[in-house]
C-alpha cells in the first residue's frame, strides 16, 4: 500500500457473491488449508464474503472463495489508493517531498543489485506511471504493465510513458530483455503467483533481477489488527506470502534470493489497517472523517518516524521488499 491519497477521481463500486470462485492452493494444488479470517471488503464496501486460508502442506496464504477473473476488475474503484497523480501535480509541499524521496528510495534499491545501471525496466503494476517517470530521468529505457485503463491512460498522456494494458503473459515482449522486473504491491493481487514469477523469469536478461513489495506477514501490524490488517484487504490481495513461502516460491521459479528485509512501511501501512479498523467499527459520519482527517496529515508521519524506522531494523515493519537474481529454474 502506497502513502498517498490524492487520487483519480472515484466512481461506485458493486458486486455479489455470485462473482466468486472457490480455489485451492494455488502453489502446491493441494486442498488441506484451515481458515484464518472471514472477511468483507471493509475499506471499499463491495458487497461479498470472503475467506484468508493457510495452506496446511506448503503454507502459502490464499483467498478462497475469491473473485473471479472477470468480477475482479470491479473490486478496485478508481478511487483506489496506488492511482494517483504524477508528483509534479501534487500540491502540497510536504506531500511532494515525501512521495520523491520514497521513489528515489526505490530507484536506489534497483540500481543497487541491478547489473547493469542504466538498463532496461519493466514495472507490473505500474499504476500511473510514477516510479517509471522518475526511473526514466536516470537514463532506464522503461516499459509498464497495468490493467487498469484509465490508469494507463493517464500515464501516457501526462507523462508519455510507454504503457502495455494486458497480462504479461499477453504482452509480446521479447524473452531475456530486461535487467530489472519491478513488481511494487503488485503480487499479492494475482491469481496464479508462481506462473507470474515463472513468466518474468522468461522476460529477464541473464542475471536481471526481480523486485517484489509485499505486506510482510511477521509485521507488528498483522498482529496489532488481525483480520483489519492491510495485508488481507480482501478481496483485492488474492494471497499473503509469509517470508519463508516467497523465498522457497522465487528459487522454485529460478532465483537466488539476494536481499530479504522490512522496509517502505512504517506509517502509512499502519494508517491503512487503522483505517479499515475504522470503517469496519464506526458508522459512516463526522466522526469517522474527522478521525481521518487526523491520521491523513501530512506533517504527523514525522513524529512516529523514529518508532517505524525501529519496527524495519527489527524486520517488524509492515513491508517486505525482496530482490532475487536470474538464475537457472528448480527441477522439482
Amino acid at each position: 500500500m502506497d502513502d498517498q491519497n490524492s487520487n483519480i477521481v472515484g466512481q461506485e463500486v458493486k458486486q455479489s457473491d455470485s462473482d466468486l470462485e472457490t480455489v485451492s492452493c494455488t502453489r502446491c494444488h493441494k486442498d488441506e488449508s484451515r481458515i484464518l479470517y472471514h472477511l468483507e471488503d471493509y475499506l471499499y464496501k463491495v458487497p461479498g464474503h470472503f475467506t484468508m486460508r493457510r495452506c496446511q502442506v506448503c503454507g502459502l496464504i490464499f483467498l478462497s472463495p475469491r473473485p473471479t477473473p472477470n468480477s475482479l476488475p470491479t473490486y478496485y474503484p478508481d478511487s483506489y489508493a496506488p492511482y494517483r497523480r504524477a508528483i509534479q501535480d501534487e500540491t502540497n509541499g510536504l506531500m511532494r517531498l515525501m512521495r520523491r524521496r520514497r521513489i528515489r528510495q526505490r530507484r536506489a534499491l534497483v540500481e543497487r543489485f541491478a547489473a547493469r545501471s542504466p538498463g532496461r525496466l519493466l514495472d507490473m503494476g505500474a499504476s500511473t506511471g510514477i516510479f517509471m517517470d522518475d526511473m526514466r530521468s536516470q537514463g532506464w529505457q522503461v516499459i509498464g504493465i497495468e490493467l487498469n485503463q484509465q490508469a494507463v491512460a493517464y500515464a501516457r498522456e501526462r507523462l508519455g510513458l510507454e504503457m502495455i494494458c494486458a497480462e504479461l503473459s499477453q504482452a509480446q515482449l521479447p524473452a531475456s530483455h530486461f535487467d530489472a522486473v519491478t513488481l511494487w504491491d503488485v503480487i499479492e493481487h494475482t491469481f496464479d503467483p508462481a506462473q507470474i514469477l515463472a513468466e518474468v523469469w522468461q522476460q529477464l536478461a541473464e542475471g536481471g533481477i526481480i523486485v517484489l513489495a509485499i505486506p510482510s506477514w511477521e509485521s507488528l501490524d498483522r498482529w496489532l489488527f488481525g483480520r483489519y490488517w492491510v495485508g488481507y484487504d480482501a478481496p483485492r490481495h488474492l494471497h499473503v506470502f509469509p517470508s519463508p513461502v516467497i523465498e522457497a516460491m522465487l528459487q522454485e521459479a529460478g532465483f537466488t534470493v539476494e536481499a530479504n528485509r522490512t522496509t517502505f512501511g512504517g506509517y502509512f501501512t499502519f494508517v491503512t489497517s487503522l483505517r479499515t479498523w475504522l470503517r469496519a467499527h464506526l458508522p459512516s459520519g463526522r466522526l469517522l472523517r474527522g478521525i481521518e482527517k487526523i491520521i491523513d496529515l501530512h506533517g504527523i508521519r514525522f513524529l512516529f518516524e523514529p518508532f517505524f524506522l525501529l519496527m524495519d531494523g527489527l524486520g517488524w515493519g509492515g513491508a517486505r521488499v525482496v530482490v532475487a537474481r536470474k538464475s537457472a529454474p528448480l527441477r522439482l
